[in-house]
C-alpha cells in the first residue's frame, strides 16, 4: 500500500457528478412512481410481473445495439425498482415474525450479487463476448421466476389490496413517514456519494489505483454483516433509536477520520461500510416495523424509497460540486461529516416505537 500524503489543494476541475448521478437509472424512478401510485394490484401478483421485466430487460440487453442496450436496462430497473418498492409490504405481510430474518438476508443477497456481477462481467466478457456476458445474467432471474413461480402457484396466503389505506397521499400529512423517508434518503445520499467520490478521494490522499479501488470493494462490500444482523436486532428491540444511533455515529466518525486521519484509511473506510450497511437496513426494517399492516408498508415504502432517492441523487453532484468549487475533498467530507446529524436526528425519531397514522 502507497503512503498517503497530506490533501493539498489544486485547480479546479471539471465536475464529473454527472456521470454519478447516472447511478440512479431512469428505471428506477419509473418503478418507484408506479409503485407511488397505489395501483390496485394484488400485491401477489406483482413480483412475478417485475421479475418477467427483469428477465426480459437483463436478456434484451445482449441484443447488440445501444437502443436494446438502453430499452433493456430501463425494464430491468423498472423492474428492480417496483419489486424494491413493494418488499417490506410483502415482509409484512408473509413474514410478520421474521421481518428481520428476512430483510436482512435480501440487503445481504442484494449487496452480494450485485458485487458478483460487477466482478466477474469483465472476465465473461473476455471469454465469451460482451453480448453473452450480459446475457449470462438473466439466468439468475429466470431462476428466481421459476422459484416465485413454484411458491406463488400453491400460496393460499391472503394478500393485500394496494388502493384500501389512503395511499401515499394520506402519508404526506404523517410526520413520522416523512422521518422514516428523510433517513432513507439520507443515508442514500452519504452512500451514494461515498460509491461515486471515494476512490477519487483516496487517489489523491496518495493512494495507488489499486489501493483506492479495493478500498472501494470494500466500502461496497463490508457492509454485509451489519446489513445482515442490524434488521434481526430491531425487529427483537423494543424501539430501534439505539440501533439508528450506533449506525449514524458509525458513519460519522469514519468519514471524520477520513477527513482527519487519512492514514488509517482501511479502518474507516471498513467501518463507514459498516455504519453504511446497518443504515441501508435497518431503514428498509424501518417501513415494515412503523407500519401497522402490509398495506401501508407498501405505500410507506413507496413514499420512503420515491423520496428519498430523488434526495439521495443530489449527493454526488453536490459533493463533486463542492470539490470543483473548493479544490480540496475537505470541504466535501466536512459537508458529509455534517450530512450524518440530521440523519442522526431523523434516525432516532423514526426509530421510536410508533407506527404511522397512529398519532
Amino acid at each position: 500500500m502507497s503512503a498517503p500524503r497530506r490533501r493539498q489543494r489544486r485547480p479546479s476541475r471539471k465536475t464529473t457528478s454527472g456521470s454519478s448521478t447516472s447511478r440512479f437509472p431512469v428505471g428506477l424512478a419509473a418503478g418507484i412512481v408506479l409503485a407511488a401510485l397505489n395501483l390496485r394490484l394484488a400485491v401477489a401478483s406483482i413480483p412475478p410481473i417485475t421479475d418477467e421485466l427483469h428477465v426480459v430487460g437483463v436478456a434484451g440487453r445482449a441484443a447488440g445495439s445501444s437502443a436494446a442496450l438502453f430499452a433493456g436496462t430501463v425494464l430491468a430497473g423498472i423492474g428492480i425498482a417496483i419489486g424494491n418498492v413493494i418488499l417490506p409490504s410483502i415482509v409484512k405481510n408473509r413474514f410478520e415474525h421474521a421481518t428481520g430474518l428476512v430483510t436482512g438476508t435480501y440487503v445481504a443477497a442484494l449487496t452480494a450479487g450485485a458485487a458478483l456481477a460487477a466482478g466477474l462481467t469483465v472476465p465473461l466478457e473476455r471469454s465469451i463476448g460482451w453480448q453473452a456476458a450480459l446475457a449470462v445474467w438473466a439466468l439468475p432471474a429466470v431462476a428466481a421466476f421459476a422459484v416465485l413461480g413454484t411458491t406463488l402457484s400453491g400460496d393460499r396466503t391472503p394478500s393485500p389490496i394496494q388502493g384500501q389505506s389512503g395511499g401515499v397521499q394520506g402519508l404526506l400529512r404523517d410526520r413520522l413517514a416523512w422521518q422514516v423517508t428523510l433517513y432513507m434518503g439520507l443515508q442514500s445520499l452519504v452512500f451514494y456519494a461515498g460509491l461515486a467520490w471515494l476512490a477519487a478521494i483516496l487517489r489523491d490522499d496518495g493512494y495507488s489505483p489499486g489501493t483506492a479501488g479495493a478500498l472501494l470493494a470494500v466500502y461496497a462490500l463490508g457492509g454485509i454483516p451489519s446489513a445482515a444482523v442490524v434488521p434481526v436486532l430491531a425487529e427483537r428491540m423494543r424501539d430501534q433509536r439505539v440501533l439508528a444511533a450506533v449506525v449514524c455515529t458509525a458513519e460519522g466518525v469514519a468519514l471524520l477520520g477520513l477527513l482527519l486521519a487519512t492514514d488509517a484509511a482501511v479502518a474507516w473506510v471498513t467501518l463507514l461500510a459498516l455504519g453504511q450497511g446497518g443504515a441501508f437496513s435497518l431503514a428498509l426494517a424501518l417501513m415494515v416495523l412503523r407500519a401497522p399492516n402490509a398495506t401501508v408498508a407498501a405505500d410507506l415504502s413507496g413514499m420512503a424509497q420515491g423520496f428519498g432517492y430523488a434526495l439521495a441523487a443530489l449527493g454526488p453532484f453536490a459533493i463533486g460540486a463542492l470539490d470543483d468549487w473548493s479544490g480540496s475533498w475537505d470541504v466535501a467530507l466536512s459537508a458529509l461529516v455534517a450530512m450524518t446529524v440530521p440523519l442522526l436526528v431523523v434516525g432516532v425519531q423514526a426509530g421510536r416505537a410508533r407506527t404511522v397514522g397512529a398519532g
